[in-house]
Formats: C-alpha cells, sequence, structure tokens
C-alpha cells in the first residue's frame, strides 16, 4: 500500500531501489503465504503485487515513464489491495479459541463401514446403495489429548470438503496436531461421540472438540454420510447431502409429518453412533492398534447440535454403554421425545434472538409459521416433561442464536452472514464449553462440578435450570411421559448380545 501511495504521488526512485524494494515486496508476500496460506480473500492483493512487479521489472535507467501512468498503476494496485482488505474482512481467516486445558490436543481421521446394516427404511438408501454396495461409509475424526510433538497443525477442513467459497478453510490451522501421539499417562480415557448439525460437517464445533479434548476426553465426530455436508473418502469418492429432505420447513408439511422426518433420521444417525461407538472399542481391545487400551468403555457420552442433539439423545436412550447425552439446541425426536430419556441429559438452548411470538399473534402468521411454533411449543413441553420426571439440565444462554453452538459464529464480524446472536462468538464459545465440560466430568469421571450445583452465578448470561428427578407411580412410570403427540415407531433396531 505505501508503494501504491508513492506512485500516485508521482514519486520516482531508481532503478536500484525500485527493484530493490519490489524484491522486498515479493519476499514478504511469499513469507506470508507460507505462513497462512494462499487463499482467495487475497486474490487482489496478489493481482496488485504481481501489477508492481511487471512495473519494477520494466523500469530501466534510459526509461522515463509518464507521470499519468505510474499514478494509474498506483491506483490500480491501491484498489485491489482495498479490495482484499474488504474480503478478509467479511470471510476472515478466523481464529479458533484456545484450549483451556492442561493437554495439548491431537486429531485423526477414520473410515469405517458398515457392512451389514439395513438401510431399508431410509429413502435414500436407494440411489445410493447402488453407489456403495459395498455398505454405509463412515468418516470419522478423533480429537485427544496428545503429547507435545512437532507434528503439523491440522488444517480445519479437507480442500475436497470445501465449496469455492469456504476453500480457504482447507489452509486455516486449527489448534489440534495432526495424528500427534496420545498422551498416554492418565488413560484410559472418557469418550465422547459428537453428531453435527443436519447437513452440517463433523469439524463444525472444532471449538468445543479441541476444548474437551485438552481436558482429557476422546472425543469422535461423524459425518453421516448423505445427512451431512461435503465428505471425502479415502478411495476418492465425495458425497453431500444435496438429497437430503428439509427437516424443519413446513411449507409442505404438517407437524406429524415433521415429527416422522425427524425421528426417522434421529434413529438413522443414532445408529450410526452406535456402530462408531462398537467399531471405536474395537480398536481400543485391539493390541495392534495405536488406540489400544486409550478409552475407557464404562465412561462413554454423546452430545450434537440440532438434530444431531436429539441423535445423540436417541442413541444414548438406545445403547446402555452411553451413559450421557447431551443437546446443542435441538429439538428431541423419537423414544426420547415419547418417553424421555432416564439417563444424565443437559439441553442447552439459544435465547433472544428468535423469540415464539405471544398466542395472540400466532394466528396472524402464515400456516408454515404457526406450523414451526406449535412444534417447537410441543417439543419443549414434551422435553420438559421428561426433566421433570427423570431429572437433568436446562441451559439458555442469553444473546446466542442456533449457530453459536457451532464455528459458524467465526466465520465473519457479519451476523447476516453467519446467523450468530449478538453474544461476543468468543463469550458464548466459553460458556459451552464449560458447561459441556462440568456435565461430562460429572457424570462420566464421578468430580463434583460447582458450576452444576447451582442456577447462576459464574456467568451472568446464563439461564440455568436444575431438574431433579420426580417420585412417578407405577402406573405413570408404564405410560411414559404424558402430553405429547405420538411419534410413529421405526422398526427395532439391531442388538448385540449383553451391549443394550
Amino acid at each position: 500500500m505505501p508503494v501504491s501511495f508513492a506512485l500516485l504521488a508521482g514519486m520516482r526512485l531508481g532503478v536500484r531501489e525500485t527493484h530493490l524494494f519490489f524484491l522486498l515486496l515479493l519476499v514478504v508476500t511469499a513469507v506470508h503465504a507460507i505462513y497462512e496460506g494462499v487463499h482467495w480473500q487475497l486474490g487482489p492483493l496478489y493481482l496488485a503485487v504481481a501489477l508492481l512487479l511487471f512495473v519494477s521489472l520494466a523500469v530501466r535507467a534510459e526509461d522515463v515513464a509518464p507521470v499519468v501512468a505510474l499514478r494509474g498503476t498506483g491506483l490500480v494496485a491501491l484498489l485491489l489491495t482495498a479490495a482484499s482488505c474488504v474480503l478478509c474482512y467479511v470471510l476472515p481467516m478466523f481464529h479458533l479459541p484456545t484450549p483451556t486445558g492442561p493437554y495439548a490436543t491431537g486429531t485423526s481421521l477414520l473410515c469405517f463401514t458398515d457392512t451389514g446394516r439395513d438401510t431399508s427404511g431410509d429413502p435414500l438408501s436407494g440411489e445410493q446403495q447402488g453407489k456403495d454396495a459395498g455398505g454405509r461409509p463412515l468418516m470419522v475424526q478423533l480429537w485427544y489429548p496428545a503429547r507435545p510433538s512437532n507434528h503439523p497443525f491440522a488444517v480445519y477442513r479437507r480442500w475436497k470438503e470445501t465449496t469455492p467459497v469456504s476453500s480457504y478453510q482447507s489452509v486455516l490451522r486449527t489448534r489440534s496436531r495432526t495424528d500427534a501421539p496420545l498422551f498416554s499417562h492418565g488413560g484410559p480415557w472418557p469418550l465422547l461421540i459428537f453428531n453435527p448439525a443436519w447437513m452440517g460437517q463433523r469439524t463444525q464445533s472444532t471449538f468445543l472438540m479441541q476444548e474437551l479434548a485438552s481436558h482429557g476426553f476422546i472425543v469422535v465426530s461423524i459425518d453421516h454420510t448423505w445427512y451431512s455436508g461435503r465428505v471425502a473418502f479415502p478411495d476418492g469418492q465425495v458425497t453431500d447431502a444435496s438429497g437430503a429432505p428439509d427437516i424443519g420447513n413446513f411449507d409442505h408439511s404438517t407437524i406429524e409429518e415433521q415429527l416422522a422426518l425427524g425421528s426417522r433420521y434421529t434413529r438413522i444417525e443414532a445408529e450410526d453412533d452406535i456402530f462408531v461407538l462398537d467399531q471405536m472399542l474395537a480398536l481400543n481391545n485391539d493390541p495392534r492398534s495405536q488406540w489400544y487400551r486409550s478409552m475407557d468403555a464404562n465412561r462413554v457420552g454423546a452430545l450434537g447440535h440440532s438434530l444431531g442433539g436429539a441423535a445423540a439423545e436417541e442413541a444414548c436412550y438406545l445403547d446402555g454403554r452411553i451413559r450421557a447425552a447431551l443437546n446443542m439446541d435441538g429439538w428431541s425426536f423419537g423414544d426420547v421425545l415419547a418417553r424421555g430419556l432416564n439417563k444424565p441429559l443437559m439441553l442447552m438452548y439459544e435465547k433472544g434472538t428468535m423469540m415464539a411470538p405471544p398466542d395472540s399473534e400466532l394466528a396472524s402468521l402464515p400456516e408454515p409459521a404457526q406450523r414451526y411454533w406449535q412444534m417447537d411449543r410441543e417439543n419443549r413441553a414434551a422435553v420438559e416433561a421428561g426433566l421433570r420426571r427423570f431429572g437433568g439440565f436446562r441451559l439458555a444462554i442469553d444473546g446466542t442464536s442456533h449457530w453459536n453452538f457451532s464455528d459458524r459464529a467465526l466465520y465473519s464480524p457479519l451476523r447476516s452472514r453467519t446467523g450468530a446472536g449478538t453474544i461476543a462468538p468468543a463469550r458464548a464459545h466459553a460458556i459451552i464449553g464449560q458447561y459441556a465440560l462440568a456435565f461430562f466430568s460429572r457424570y462420566l469421571r464421578g468430580t463434583q462440578e460447582p458450576l452444576l450445583s447451582r442456577r447462576s452465578g459464574t456467568f451472568p448470561e446464563a439461564d440455568f435450570e436444575i431438574f431433579r428427578v420426580a417420585e412417578v407411580s407405577g402406573a405413570s412410570a408404564a405410560a411414559g411421559v404424558t402430553g405429547v403427540r405420538a411419534v410413529p415407531r421405526e422398526p427395532a433396531m439391531r442388538v448385540g448380545a449383553g451391549q443394550r
């Protein structure tokens, strides 16, 4: 930029000084590209540097360039540089928060294929099974406590799993080192299974994955094939969620149809969770595996965002090995909605950015909006009935939106692009991380967690409710949670002997 202003002012440099200055400019640009990675937001700046270098190489001792030409070059370079500044502001190379735990964090990718799954109940299985006759492949990513090492910091997303707009994330570095050696002292570690939002990605809440791993948890995040964003497999295949139904869209569906749809896919993702748990524990029992004896099979939890939170609850309901569940701003579906969850449960909700309209205004809304808010109200009432019966926790964070429970709030300072709430993203992530850590530490490690014993105090933005286990009669217990709209039942899932 100083060079652009100099050219605009009509200043002239000697040939030697010009060449040296632009050589320095080239070196600085190259060092920056190596340090931060080449990304499209700096495309105009790269073009400006190329233009200035061209001018530098064209300069000869006998040349007498017109002042107007120099000023034109300076103006073009200045505009290109300003364009890059704007692009970098709108979509910055964001920084994930530094994990607060005592351990460094590592991350690794694994691919599992479920060859025994009956996917006949999946409407997408007809076309996809033709492509993947060998079974249902699942890409998973692990975050874990790691020994200090010189392994490179992992990229946020792999290039094949990005779009042209998000391609810069393939050079953006996280706080975790790729395939770093596992920190063996202190293990075996509790295991957590994470589900992203519907059509989300396994990396979407990396802030939370790294935070939990830094405190001594192994976290495995699942890309639910055909229902997650772009997923690249080892054989080169790339899948996406282009064929997935629009869950939560009431433009052409009733509440009953949305309940059936949500319950169907919640069950499929819960089955993914249980299959991945089987595979992780198989690695845990395999002396040839690097994960041998790294996980404690008696300390397993599940968590997720949006529909992924419902899947975490459902997996916890279906599998006795999963001892606790955390649902981050998701409706509940399936068995948990109909019957409640008789295990430790925490629900986190947005607050203050998407308020339900009062009853007096509901009838004036378009029919799809009426159905949405009616289902939201019924869902929350059913969830509260389950909490009152079995106990649990409910947290609402003031100023948050649905996407504050992911990294998306960091993607841009413009909330119109991210859908984030009014709260500072770092503040929201700190609150989410502390409550998630306290919840799983209490129920998987048995530690005393003062954060879970009081309604408020540490975080003024947090509206935290504690539900005690209610005494119910035998008849009430047999009937399940009352006041819940009937949910169509899915076929019973496969159960391994002694596992459920």
